[in-house]
């Protein structure tokens, strides 16, 4: 990930511009070819809804290598553990840290972690094997376009294969649903696709991240967090407002703005204690003298999130972690869509950069800070927070 203080040069513009390009030209060329191969054979009849009885072993495939992506299966995996509370799920996805971020989830028996974009053909090989070995009742592909679950799904054993019905589905489903009619939010497409399969309930507001926290990670978040900014453990989530300034560079924020927006914010609210979370241990802080952590491992950095009272951030993975926890999320928005990628709790809000100034977004999440005073419930004044200390480990954020 590129640092916060940076201004992107000409020549980074370009390579964004080229980026964006070679992204269009992809989806389009995927497109096209899953166009072809659909009408390669004969038109298939899709039965459109399905029997939640006799299905006890369910896949999910989601080939992709991407933090926020696989946390946009998280209400799918739940929504599921409730409508088939004795079914074991497995989950064949692609982001490399997918068992260290969802392997104790409700329901979930076995993750496949499936190479991506990986130049070494036994490791292919070995995860079809894996995804082979067992025999589903459901096998689920839970997004529109996607040709690598499509390829994940045909080559799978199971009685019954369930997407999305495009015109340029190829892959041999049993059971599909055609796409709604209005956008949705990516965690919500395969909330969508299931609840439609089983008819059962659907409600798309209701649709929130979900990575539950034990009781013992919970607090040693708080802990974590008490320790870098030198308060008591039970005052983190009064004190503390934590911020990811750091994204990959189509969605990087200069350091211009943050300081613009701290010295806004500090002066709305001069007892909230900036904790900036690192993306690696060698990155340097956004706003020296800041209260700074690197947190490598996923759930301890969850839970280091739980423990503030609100969280700022770029459109990044942190983000969606933020955003599974209760606590109050900001997300900095400057090129993807908010209406598919945004955080979706009630209390969260996705803000966009190009159509509110630092000192606005600076007021916005004034009001989040009061909203979650009010529900702690306590007004007694906090002791002084230590100065500026790190706290730091091995690894990096992706």
């Amino acid at each position: 990930m590129q640092a916060a203080g940076q201004l992107l040069t000409t020549r980074q513009r370009l390579r964004v511009f080229i980026r964006h390009l070679l992204r269009w030209i992809r989806h389009r060329s995927r497109d096209l070819l899953g166009f072809l191969l659909a009408h390669l054979w004969p038109a298939r009849a899709y039965a459109d809804s399905l029997s939640a009885a006799g299905i006890g072993t369910v896949l999910v495939c989601r080939i992709n290598g991407r933090m926020g992506n696989t946390l946009f299966l998280t209400p799918l995996i739940r929504r599921l553990h409730e409508l088939l509370p004795q079914a074991s799920i497995d989950l064949a996805l692609a982001y490399p840290k997918a068992a260290q971020l969802l392997a104790h989830m409700p329901g979930v028996r076995r993750i496949i972690v499936i190479p991506y974009k990986s130049a070494r053909l036994w490791r292919y090989l070995a995860a079809l094997r894996r995804l082979r070995a067992c025999h589903y009742d459901l096998a689920i592909d839970p997004t529109p376009e996607s040709s690598s679950g499509r390829a994940a799904l045909s080559l799978c054993r199971a009685r019954y294969r369930l997407g999305f019905a495009t015109r340029s589905q190829w892959a041999s489903l049993t059971h599909a649903v055609a796409l709604p009619p209005e956008p949705l939010h990516q965690a919500v497409h395969p909330v969508y696709l299931l609840t439609h399969i089983l008819g059962a309930a659907y409600d798309a507001q209701s649709v929130r991240l979900w990575l539950p926290l034990q009781a013992e990670e919970v607090e040693a978040g708080r802990r974590m967090i008490a320790a870098v900014i030198g308060c008591d453990v039970s005052q983190t989530t009064r004190l503390a407002v934590g911020f990811f300034a750091h994204a990959a560079t189509n969605k990087l924020i200069p350091q211009s703005w943050w300081q613009s927006f701290w010295e806004a914010f500090l002066a709305l609210e001069p007892e909230a204690v900036p904790v900036e979370f690192l993306p690696s241990p060698t990155q340097a802080p956004t706003i020296a003298g800041f209260h700074h952590l690197h947190v490598p491992q996923l759930r301890a950095l969850t839970s280091a999130i739980a423990a503030t009272r609100l969280f700022v951030t770029t459109d990044s993975g942190p983000m969606h972690l933020a955003s599974s926890t209760s606590v109050p999320t900001v997300g900095l928005f400057s090129t993807t869509d908010p209406l598919l990628y945004r955080p979706l709790k009630p209390s969260d809000m996705a803000l966009s950069l190009a159509e509110s100034s630092p000192q606005l977004i600076a007021r916005r999440c004034q009001l989040l800070w009061h909203l979650e005073r009010e529900g702690a419930g306590s007004s007694a004044p906090a002791p002084a927070p230590a100065p500026a200390r790190q706290f730091q480990s091995d690894g990096e954020i992706r």
